[in-house]
């Protein structure tokens, strides 16, 4: 197949997610199961669809395909754009494939509801799964917005998918709460934007002077961050998280974590690295202190929780800031850890949420406090569990080993007090998963289970799917470091490419990768990685011998649960965002010349 008839590809991998989600209620008046299955299909037709270019992107080449064959008027562009890089065909891929898996668990988990309720089900999930490939293929920012639209009102319906459930109810109202004014933000932002440059395609405002210090680039850079990073759960945008992860079923908790949240990283890397690029303002500190406070705060929130999915949910704030922080560090090696860390978090957050899942479907408990002695009576979902548990806390060989040392070998020389930052906040996480590990899995139960729901293959071959994932990308680094990650972080390095494919569509070579290594007997590695389980266990040990501490205290106090609070705390992160740049950007003009 020719080039361009590998980039006219790239709309499919959206219209046909969005044909099976309009197709599953009207399959679902036939037979529920043929809706899932129909869904399957329609699924695994995406991801082979995305795989067909794949080797031509990663290969060298970037491809565009504008919809309707329109070109640049006077530089500018309006039509429909997607464009696949090495970056964005990543986090397409692995939505569509991780999104299949997870279809094939909802078989088990969600089977036995009615017809019409799976006919639904099923529609908001393609929709969602659908705008998350849009939201990476796209290059222009006005179709990012809509994309960020389309997942936000899928996400609505699939939290407060059981409506008899009170919580679920709550949930989907702070969602759409959050949510909403985040997308004023974005659309904000957008607004900006094209009445600064006249532009949205990517290319277009890439080339349209940006990087002057200009008032309303830095107000809208702030604008579009605080949006985006409310989907990506960076604090103090997160407080729809906790209670959508944990009100919504398994299989979704997982679609959020491993997947939904990644709009806001794939978004936020391609407004700062390819958009703006050198522009000057410090955007860089910007990713830096949301992804350092997130990192911490989630992880030590993660500890305190008696619920596991909200446990879970916690963690996903903590790795989403050690995301922002590679962001943040902008060099080769730290963005290909972060392109790494993004796939592996995808793989094990997964896992882990369906874990969850699992448990609640079996006990019908979801507590720690209330569980106890799974590893006897369910040892495959403990099995799971761990292989989860070590790929998050970095253990060799499994994934988070290589993309965490990554970004480690980055902060270890160049920003050290960063460094220390990641080193705690996976400390704390090995302590809350490690508890968690122990208080479901090993901790002897002193009454039997009322009932114990019997195993489902569907859950299983997806468990087994996610496990065997974990291991493949742990043990194959060099592979995925030489084929996929390093492109990626070539492709957002050096944006002049891209953004010549954006706008004019077409084939166009792609930036060349340095070669990035990673040492897998790194002594300043494994000491650190042994160090870090040993202090995360010492710390579990402790944390559940002595009350609760201070800090958890306030951090719960902070964490009330109220819809107006967390409302408050993103219009004040957002307003300390966007004056931060606005006051640098000033500065900056006014040692160079007057602002526009």
């Amino acid at each position: 197949m020719t080039d361009a008839g590998l980039a006219s590809v790239l709309p499919l991998a959206v219209v046909v997610p969005i044909v099976g989600a309009v197709a599953s209620p009207l399959l679902a008046r036939v037979s529920g199961r043929l809706t899932l299955a129909a869904s399957l299909v329609a699924m695994t037709a995406t991801t082979v669809l995305l795989a067909l270019p794949a080797r031509t992107v990663y290969g060298g080449t970037l491809l565009g395909h504008v919809v309707g064959g329109g070109r640049p008027r006077h530089g500018a562009l309006l039509q429909i754009s997607f464009t696949a890089d090495p970056f964005g065909l990543t986090v397409a891929i692995l939505t569509a494939g991780l999104g299949t898996i997870l279809l094939l668990a909802t078989l088990s988990e969600l089977g036995g509801l009615g017809r019409g309720e799976l006919g639904g089900y099923a529609c908001l999930v393609q929709l969602l799964l659908a705008a998350l490939i849009g939201s990476a293929l796209t290059s222009d920012l006005f179709n990012l917005f809509v994309w960020f639209e389309v997942a936000a009102l899928a996400s609505y319906g699939l939290t407060g998918f059981f409506l008899d459930r009170p919580p679920a109810v709550e949930a989907a109202f702070k969602v759409l709460v959050l949510t909403t004014m985040a997308g004023f933000a974005v659309f904000l932002g957008v607004a900006f934007l094209y009445g600064g440059h006249g532009a949205l395609n990517f290319g277009q405002l890439h080339d349209s002077g940006l990087d002057a210090a200009r008032t309303s680039d830095s107000v809208a850079l702030g604008l579009l961050i605080c949006g985006f990073g409310t989907k990506a759960g960076w604090v103090p945008f997160h407080g729809w998280l906790a209670d959508a992860h944990t009100a919504a079923p398994g299989p979704v908790s997982a679609l959020f974590s491993g997947l939904m949240v990644n709009v806001g990283v794939v978004a936020v890397a391609r407004l700062t690295l390819q958009v703006y690029g050198s522009a000057s303002i410090p955007l860089h500190d910007v990713l830096l202190v949301l992804g350092a406070t997130s990192a911490l705060l989630g992880a030590w929130l993660a500890l305190g929780q008696d619920d596991l999915k909200r446990l879970l949910a916690y963690d996903t704030v903590s790795q989403m800031g050690i995301l922002a922080i590679g962001l943040g560090t902008a060099t080769a090696p730290a963005l290909a850890g972060t392109t790494y860390h993004l796939v592996n978090h995808a793989l094990f957050k997964s896992l882990l949420f369906l874990c969850a899942g699992s448990i609640v479907h079996v006990t019908g408990l979801t507590r720690l406090s209330d569980l106890g002695g799974l590893a006897r009576r369910r040892p495959e979902l403990a099995v799971a569990f761990v292989v989860g548990v070590l790929a998050i806390a970095g253990v060799p060989p499994l994934n988070g080993y290589a993309s965490l040392g990554l970004i480690h070998d980055e902060l270890r020389t160049g920003r050290p007090a960063l460094f220390v930052v990641v080193v705690v906040a996976q400390v704390v996480t090995v302590a809350a998963l490690s508890r968690a590990a122990y208080l479901v899995f090993f901790r002897r139960r002193p009454e039997a289970y009322e009932r114990l729901a019997g195993r489902r293959p569907g859950m299983l071959a997806a468990l087994l799917l996610l496990s065997g994932g974990c291991v493949a990308f742990g043990i194959l680094p060099g592979l995925v470091l030489d084929h996929v990650v390093s492109p990626a972080a070539a492709a957002l390095l050096h944006p002049q490419q891209y953004a010549v494919t954006a706008l004019h569509g077409g084939a166009h070579a792609a930036p060349a990768s340095t070669p990035i290594s990673f040492d897998y007997l790194s002594a300043a590695e494994l000491f650190t990685t042994l160090g870090t389980v040993l202090a995360g266990l010492a710390l579990a040990w402790w944390y559940v011998r002595r009350p609760e501490p201070l800090l958890m205290r306030v951090a719960r106090a902070v964490h009330t649960g109220s819809v107006n609070d967390y409302a408050g705390y993103a219009v004040l992160g957002t307003v300390v965002t966007v004056t931060a740049l606005v006051l640098d950007c000033r500065v900056r003009a006014a040692s160079s010349g007057p602002v526009a």
